[in-house]
């Protein structure tokens, strides 16, 4: 699957998530209108995505215990 495909899909599950759990009604013009922008921004929400993972401290591992 392609990473784009599962873009597409997570924004469809994004909307079934708001339609059944906080009762949004969404209709299927705007639900393909936002799958299809997900996938064009795609490319900007990784790299956004990778940078704000760059820009936090690395976390700590524990320390053994002796």
């Amino acid at each position: 699957m392609k990473i784009e495909e599962v873009a597409y899909a997570i924004a469809g599950e994004t909307i079934v998530v708001l339609e059944e759990k906080y009762h949004y009604r969404i209709p299927e013009e705007h639900k393909r209108d936002i799958q299809r922008s997900v996938q064009e921004r795609l490319n900007a929400i990784l790299a956004s995505a990778q940078g704000e993972a760059a820009a936090e401290p690395a976390e700590e591992e524990p320390a053994e215990e002796e």
